[in-house]
This record gives structure tokens, sequence and C-alpha cells, in this order.
């Protein structure tokens, strides 16, 4: 076992991965490191949950405000977010730019998304991999510390105030790969009692026939995989819309539901803020609420309508 000092004196080179941290999460109280490894070719046991298990969390579940949406921080070392003191408050690896597996530098077109997946139970240890439903995508993950998920409107309640949820990510510039951190959950400001609906695989279909309504996480370079990778380095599985992941909250999830995923709201970088919650926006002007006249914008993509972004504001 390695001590906190060495670790420290390892920080420049312990990079290469990115992970998610909150004390929600699971071994968030490790060396600062390890839960960023990613899994290839491992056992069920050694990849599930990052083999964390038994490493329960020491804080409050995450809180998932229905309707809102929750910024969580992703790093290549915990050193490296508001939990540590070796990082700047805006970048997921300052010193690592291999970390976000996008190219050197970073190409738009190699980030491949990254999700959030909920089970509506509270214990871990009943967790199964069909349990899990992505209910939240962020296209432009990982290239921010501070990376925002919209949450569906409709999520219900979890049970006894707790859900168990997990993060997942792949790189495109890598091996065959990829990263789950479990962290506990709860909904807050929770309306609708529709439940999600049983989550299947998804598919690549950039060719069309994409899976629609609820789908699992995708499970895959490692034993037990739930889908089907052709080997072509460009069809490596991601969340995004070749595996038929659309960008913000997952609003087709729930028993008889169809709607259109809600876009994520930009992100906001305030410097050392550990877990931003966001309730749900008042009754909009305009068709798209939030990004209406006056809201914080940093393209013309951000704003709804007609209005376009002009010194950060939509106009």
């Amino acid at each position: 076992m390695y001590s906190k000092a060495l670790l420290l004196a390892l920080l420049p080179t312990a990079f290469g991965h990115i992970g998610l941290w909150h004390p929600s999460a699971y071994d968030f109280n490790g060396d600062g490191y390890t839960l960023v490894v990613p899994m290839s070719g491992l056992s069920f046991n050694q990849w599930w949950f990052h083999g964390n298990l038994a490493k329960k969390p020491t804080g409050a579940p995450m809180s998932l405000p229905a309707g809102g949406s929750v910024t969580v921080e992703l790093a290549c070392n915990k050193a490296y977010t508001s939990y540590g003191n070796q990082g700047d408050g805006r970048t997921a690896c300052p010193t690592d730019v291999g970390s976000y597996h996008a190219g050197n530098p970073i190409d738009p077109n190699q980030i491949m998304g990254c999700g959030l997946a909920i089970a509506y139970k509270s214990n871990a240890n009943d967790v199964k991999q069909e349990d899990f439903a992505i209910f939240s995508i962020n296209t432009n993950c990982v290239r921010d510390l501070k990376t925002v998920f919209s949450v569906p409107a409709k999520m219900p309640a979890c049970p006894g105030g707790k859900c168990i949820c997990a993060w997942f990510w792949q790189g495109q510039s890598s091996a065959n790969e990829m990263y789950m951190t479990g962290f506990d959950c709860n909904v807050t400001g929770a309306s609708s009692t529709v439940a999600i609906g049983k989550p299947a695989p998804p598919k690549y279909c950039a060719n069309g026939g994409c899976v629609t309504g609820p789908k699992q996480p995708l499970y895959w370079a490692n034993s037990n995989p739930n889908v089907v990778f052709s080997g072509d380095y460009y069809q490596k599985p991601s969340y995004n819309s070749k595996w038929g992941f659309q960008n913000g909250a997952q609003n087709d999830i729930f028993s008889g539901g169809n709607s259109p995923p809600v876009s994520n709201p930009p992100s906001q970088q305030t410097s050392f803020i550990s877990l931003t919650t966001t309730a749900p926006a008042a009754a909009a002007t305009c068709a798209w609420a939030g990004h209406c006249k006056g809201a914080a914008c940093a393209t013309d993509n951000d704003c709804s309508d007609s209005l376009i972004c002009s010194g950060s504001k939509c106009s």
C-alpha cells in the first residue's frame, strides 16, 4: 500500500485516465488514483463497480434534482478536484492531455461522451447489470473537470431516500477498455410515480436501427458484455448518437413514455465547488426553458429560437 506522501510524489506521472470523484462514490477514500484505472479483460467481480463494492461511501448520496441538473467532478486524480489541492478548478487533468483519450491536442471528434445510470435499489450488492438504466448523457464528456448532467423531470423518488448510480465512459484513443464509478444517489423533488422501463442493451446504429427507450450502460471489453463490438476503431462503444444516445436527460426511459432528450445546460465553471445542483427552471418565455433571452451562453447553439449568443448572454 502506497503512503500518501509517496502518491503525491508520483503525482506528475500517475495519470492516463479519468474518473468521477464525490464522497458518495465507492472507493472515494482510496489512494486517489486507482479509482480511475481502466478495465479490460477482467472477470465480472473485478470490473463490476470497479471491484469496489466493499469500499462503501462515507458521504451522503449525491442529490439528483428531478427536472434540474447536477454538476460532477471528473479528473485523472483526486488531487486535481476540489477534494485535493493540486487543481485549477477547471481542468480534469492539467498535466496530461493523454488522459482524455482524444488525441493531442484534443480532437473534439474523439470525445466519446459519458453517461449516468441509476438502479432503483438501495443496496449496491443487490444491483445486477440489467438493473442500470442510463438517465443522462453529456456528449462533451470528458473535456472539463465540472461536467453537467440534466436529470429527467419524471424521475421517481428512490426507495428509502437512496438509489444506486454509476458513471460510465469510454475513450476513443485507447485500448479496448471501459470505465465505471459507482456511487450512492437520491432523486430529490420527485413528483412522478412513473417507473423507468426495463432497459435494453444498446447497439451500434450509426446507419440506423438504434435501440429506443430505456437503455443499459455499455458493458464491454471484459467478461459478461452486453453489446457486440465489431472491432472497428471508429465503432467503439460510446455514449453518443452512434450507439443511440442523445445529449441530455433521457426522457424516453419511462414506462409508456417516448419524449425526446432535453439538452444539458452550459457548464458553469466555479472554482472548488464539488457538487452543484440546479432546481427546475421557472416557466419559459421561449421554446427552450433556461435558454431564453438573458440566459448564459457560450455559443448560439445554447440559445433558444432565433436568439444569438452575444456577450455570454442570449439576446
